[in-house]
């Protein structure tokens, strides 16, 4: 049972300090993609909710807030899988087994999957499916208390489907995988448009439908906006942000959206919250 988790942490949160991890693998996802497994040298990972996120940190370089993409139930290890993009997770995609790093957490509120009875759509665009892997194991775990659960994920091409060696084992375990690619290319015979165009396509979405979303902002208010034309409630609809977090916990207010300090309010809020926030350009 999921239950939602306040980012708010006190002085004395041993959430606050770090723990230093070791590298056990590093798994190549896509271009400039990397997917880091790994284990605190001091004991089990830390037990954590879908959706949550950690702050993970290169030593000598900084952190950078980081969704825990592996199975909940998973005990051994824990995953992050990270854009190389800036300084610090140009260093965290560089490391190899063996390697150490520190994370803080987990923070943050997690996807709330107590939706027992109703269909559940999934719409990721692009690593935006990297925050929503581990609803999808707990959902596929859970699987006998939901509906129909549907995935739509969608990409700039094939070669930046995220995940999709795993897509085939999603649904032998009764989750229905519909991938999307924005342009058509050579040898690709499977949906062509956005994730919002393939949802209503695909006819997924009612009043019995709750969703979880996370991708690019235009992506996510598209994407709500044909939901709520599907008459799925606002307030069902979830989605993670991860915007420019610094601390994880609340205090230095680089990651404000409008009325919501998302490491605090979020990473996961529900859609109506951040209805009028969501088109902000984050600088």
């Amino acid at each position: 049972m999921s239950t939602a988790v306040s980012g708010t942490t006190s002085p004395n949160d041993p959430l606050l300090a770090p723990r230093v991890h070791e590298v056990t693998a590093m798994i190549d996802e896509i271009p400039d993609v990397v997917t880091i497994r790994c284990a605190p040298i001091d004991g089990p990972p830390s037990p954590f909710q879908a959706g949550q996120i950690g702050m993970v940190g290169a030593f000598g370089v900084g952190e950078a807030a980081i969704s825990i993409s592996s199975p909940v139930s998973e005990p051994r290890f824990h995953e992050y899988t990270i854009r190389r993009a800036g300084s610090i997770t140009t260093a965290l995609t560089r490391m190899r087994p063996g390697d150490q790093f520190w994370v803080r957490g987990p923070f943050g509120k997690p996807w709330n999957l107590d939706l027992d009875g109703r269909d559940i759509l999934i719409a990721a665009g692009g690593i935006g499916l990297a925050p929503l892997r581990s609803a999808v194991y707990e959902v596929l775990k859970h699987r006998e208390r939901y509906g129909d659960v549907t995935l739509v994920v969608g990409a700039r091409s094939s070669a930046l489907l995220l995940y999709s060696n795993e897509y085939e084992m999603w649904r032998e375990h009764g989750l229905a995988v519909f991938d999307t690619i924005d342009e058509p290319e050579p040898g690709w015979s499977g949906r062509v448009g956005f994730v919002n165009e393939a949802v209503a396509a695909l006819d997924v979405a009612g009043p019995a439908t709750s969703a979880l979303m996370c991708g690019p902002d235009i992506m996510m208010e598209l994407t709500a906006q044909r939901l709520i034309s599907a008459d799925v409630s606002p307030d069902h609809i979830q989605l993670t942000l991860e915007r420019n977090m610094q601390c994880g916990n609340g205090l230095c207010g680089h990651c404000q959206l409008g009325p919501l300090i998302i490491c605090r309010d979020g990473p996961v809020v529900r859609y109506p919250s951040v209805a009028e926030s969501l088109m902000v350009k984050e600088l």
